[in-house]
């Protein structure tokens, strides 16, 4: 199979190119964010790690395009998306709305005879089977909507200060949260319909999140091949600094960890 050129690929942003680093990381951003989520990651990364950031449409370079808000749809065009990548090496990594469509992802390579990730990486989401105590968000004001943003944290201050800039984001928001209710009616959601993988999971998460370290554990179902699970100091956004470097260790660290003894120095 060949390998086109990230850069030819709307979908995948690499922040920096590592076209022969030893395994791809392919991230995908939560609600209302987009590919730059993750344009610190790249250089802080390993040199045999080549980060590949997913943008979806709706969004940043994207922003023309029709918004996704259906799960299994967003699923199967990622996937779609991402298809021709899955051939090397790769891992992939979600964050809140992206971890629910990496682990779609993760499963619809293995409905397809696609290689299995090297790991999945889980971060800042309850897992299947845990019901969402904030469903509904799509229809609540603007208003609301914008108090979300506060309380999660995750949104600069000079957005939520510009209203034009929010009249950009809140339809995204809309949009995004409609795709993650929609996870509820996925056979992902509940555990024990579709077959567990058999990659590692690494589970993440904020010490101070409302996602708890019980309803993150349930992410450890979904494998045959082990889970591991840490928490870090932070909401929501814990990734971000001041744990950004320690997320990134623990990232690099199980990477390493899943190294062909051939590939070793």
């Amino acid at each position: 199979m060949s390998l086109p050129a990230s850069t030819d690929n709307p979908w995948v942003r690499p922040w920096n190119p590592r076209p022969h680093a030893r395994i791809q990381l392919l991230c995908l951003h939560p609600a209302g964010a987009g590919a730059s989520f993750y344009q610190d990651w790249s250089a802080a990364l390993p040199l045999d790690v080549e980060l590949l950031a997913v943008q979806l449409p709706g969004r940043e370079s994207r922003f023309v395009e029709p918004l996704l808000e259906d799960y299994e749809q967003a699923v199967a065009a990622t996937y779609a998306a991402l298809r021709p990548y899955l051939a090397r090496p790769y891992a992939l990594f979600g964050h809140s709305m992206g971890a629910l469509l990496a682990y779609g992802v993760a499963l619809a390579a293995r409905r397809h005879g696609d290689p299995a990730p090297a790991r999945l990486f889980v971060s800042g989401a309850a897992g299947p089977g845990v019901p969402r105590d904030n469903t509904g968000r799509p229809g609540w004001t603007d208003d609301e909507l914008v108090a979300e943003l506060v309380r999660l944290g995750g949104t600069p201050k000079e957005v939520l200060a510009h209203a034009e800039l929010l009249n950009l984001l809140l339809p995204l928001l809309r949009a995004d949260f409609t795709l993650c209710d929609s996870f509820e009616a996925s056979p992902a959601f509940t555990v024990g319909a579709e077959p567990p993988l058999d990659c590692p999971v690494s589970i993440l998460g904020g010490d101070e999140d409302e996602r708890t370290a019980a309803e993150l554990a349930h992410w450890s179902a979904v494998t045959s091949g082990g889970s591991t699970q840490r928490a870090f100091p932070g909401g929501h956004f814990f990734l971000r600094d001041p744990s950004g470097p320690a997320v990134r260790a623990a990232v690099a660290a199980d990477l390493a960890a899943r190294r062909d003894p051939k590939d070793r120095p």
